[in-house]
């Protein structure tokens, strides 16, 4: 019981990570799209 409970808490911190993850990696791609985008068009 207490293994299946540490392996349900391990799965829902991964998710969770996975989640923060994934949003700083789409956050940090649409800054440097954006920051290419600019200086692609300033000059």
């Amino acid at each position: 019981d207490a293994i299946n409970v540490l392996l349900a808490a391990a799965a829902y911190n991964f998710k969770r990570a996975m989640r923060v993850l994934l949003w700083l990696i789409k956050k940090i791609s649409v800054k440097f799209a954006f920051t290419n985008f600019t200086l692609k068009y300033s000059f």
